[in-house]
């Protein structure tokens, strides 16, 4: 009867010790297509308990010379003339979001987020900066439209500081972006319209996602121009794991209740 007890007590306090360990996630979706409220060439979101700012920036200034980097080389594919990232107008349209950058119009397929150049030698990368409240996992983007090919490419943040209303410096290009806190996260090609599942394994309070920008990881899969209006995107938010009790914790539970069944038994 003593070793029944005692084995029951055990297989409780393994199973309690699996369970304490489990981690929980809120997910939420974000349709870029609607909602949201409109700042100074921004959008605002909420979500679940998350909040949600969106920007809009290019690769299209000028502001200094070209020293380092693959946009620097005329023989470099990522060859760009003004490769210095400054703001872009942000656009939503019926199918989601595109950009303007200063290089621009409002044509097609201009409007999109695109990597067009208006001219040879002056290609100019739209990405937009989804900027949360709170750190979280960018799960998935899908686009609503496209024009000739869909090729994407996701960078997050890891490094500690706060990049505030000025994430980016008027002397940067993205390729600096990786000696600053950004890690490449990976390309998506051909995604269409489809949802296009992403599995970046950290969270972060920053997220860039655009067409495809070679500086990254050169992994082009094709030499077509990309242009896509973005409809929609997932992120989780780890919602915290419940303390597990060490396993000392138990051994000395069951050592007692051991000893308490040992007096029993000698009295």
């Amino acid at each position: 009867m003593v070793k029944k007890v005692l084995a029951g007590l055990f297989a409780m306090a393994v199973a309690g010790y699996a369970s304490a360990g489990t981690t929980t996630y809120e997910t939420q979706s974000w349709n870029l297509k609607s909602g949201g409220s409109w700042g100074s060439n921004s959008l605002s979101f909420t979500s679940g308990t998350v909040g949600m700012t969106v920007t809009a920036w290019s690769s299209s200034g000028n502001t200094g010379s070209c020293h380092s980097g693959p946009e620097c080389s005329s023989s470099n594919v990522s060859y760009d003339r003004d490769p210095f990232i400054e703001s872009a107008a942000l656009k939503r349209y019926t199918h989601g979001l595109g950009a303007i950058n200063n290089d621009e119009n409002n044509s097609d397929p201009h409007h999109a987020l695109d990597n067009y150049g208006n001219s040879s030698n002056w290609t100019d990368y739209d990405m937009v900066l989804f900027e949360f409240d709170t750190a979280v996992e960018l799960t998935s983007v899908q686009a609503g439209w496209y024009r000739n090919d869909s090729d994407v490419s996701i960078v997050g943040y890891t490094g500690t500081d706060d990049l505030g209303s000025t994430p980016f410096s008027s002397s940067s290009k993205w390729s600096d972006l990786v000696d600053d806190g950004w890690t490449y996260q990976t390309d998506k090609h051909n995604i269409g319209t489809n949802v296009a599942n992403i599995s970046p394994g950290f969270e972060s309070k920053y997220w860039l996602v655009g067409v495809y920008n070679s500086v990254f990881s050169g992994n082009a899969g094709d030499n077509y121009y990309d242009a896509i209006k973005l409809a929609n995107i997932t992120t989780t938010k780890s919602e915290g794991q419940t303390q597990v009790p060490e396993p000392a914790t138990y051994a000395l539970l069951l050592i007692g209740v051991a000893a308490i069944f040992r007096r029993k038994l000698s009295a």
